[in-house]
């Protein structure tokens, strides 16, 4: 039954979201073309031209993917009210199942969703940032004053990771820290999801609904600071690390082997908070079905 419950909350989500993709995907090839035309083909005008361009392709890019995980965003928390506690919520809630699993259906679907449009949006800005730093002396060569900003900036960034301890990690470090990064990104993507649902849930019991339409929004303020202060609160007191190196991770628990490790080109994130937010979550996600269970109130739109 619960795969039932998945495979219906997929369908009812993508057809919330596949307009954002198509959007994406259009504005994506566009500027996809942009950035890799070859533009030394017309001379020193076009050299210049050509690298403002695949600067602005990159960021419309990047804007692009930005705005489409926020439109997913959205659509995913009004199907969801709508189907939980809208026109539908009364036909939803009287199916023969858990609350726990009708939930856990919409928060597996919802979360899928954002957390593709979040993957989307990772790959558009490293990879614009990594194909940038690749390519760009080639497209700015023979323009003086280009090539000479971009020594410039290269320079201030290895100045700035000396003075600091850390030496200049090479690619493959970099691209497995950035996988940590989206890593714990999805993970806080999912309680963010988690959280809203928590909240449109609460402003629809007894007597917590009185607040209206206002009051989800500051239920969920609430409960991400809650969340929030909680994890930074155990992070202060535990110290967990993933050390990265070219082809390992391993773990560390104190600061002095992360500092060690980022002097000797290798990169560290700390992932206490995430974990602590992630335990959080499951006990959100169970006081949230306990709601549905026994105090939701639902009010279909006229």
């Amino acid at each position: 039954m619960l795969g039932k419950l998945i495979k219906n909350a997929f369908k009812a989500t993508a057809n919330a979201v596949y307009t954002n993709y198509i959007a994406m995907g259009v504005i994506a090839v566009v500027m996809l073309i942009l950035m890799f035309v070859d533009w030394t083909k017309w001379g020193a005008g076009g050299i210049a031209t050509g690298f403002k361009i695949k600067l602005a392709a990159s960021a419309i890019l990047i804007v692009t993917a930005l705005v489409c995980v926020i439109l997913t965003f959205v659509s995913v928390f009004g199907e969801f009210r709508r189907s939980m506690y809208g026109n539908e919520g009364q036909l939803t809630l009287t199916l023969p199942v858990r609350s726990s699993s009708l939930l856990f259906a919409k928060l597996f679907s919802g979360s899928f969703w954002v957390i593709l449009s979040y993957t989307a949006f990772c790959l558009c800005a490293f990879g614009s940032v990594v194909y940038l730093l690749r390519h760009s002396m080639s497209v700015i060569e023979g323009d003086a004053e280009y090539v000479d900003t971009y020594n410039l900036v290269t320079e201030a960034i290895r100045q700035i990771a000396e003075a600091a301890g850390i030496a200049t990690p090479n690619l493959k470090v970099i691209r497995n820290l950035a996988s940590i990064h989206a890593v714990v990104g999805g993970v806080r993507a999912c309680v963010f999801v988690l959280l809203v649902f928590f909240a449109l849930t609460l402003g629809n019991c007894r007597p917590f609904h009185k607040l209206g339409k206002i009051g989800p929004v500051l239920y969920f303020f609430a409960s991400i600071f809650i969340v929030h202060t909680l994890a930074t609160i155990a992070a202060k007191f535990i110290k967990v690390y993933i050390v990265v190196s070219e082809n390992a991770f391993t773990f560390a628990l104190n600061e002095a082997d992360v500092q060690l490790a980022w002097s000797n080109g290798y990169g560290a994130a700390a992932i206490t908070n995430v974990y602590v937010t992630a335990l959080l979550a499951v006990g959100v996600f169970l006081i949230t079905a306990l709601l549905i269970d026994r105090k939701v109130n639902v009010t279909p739109s006229t």
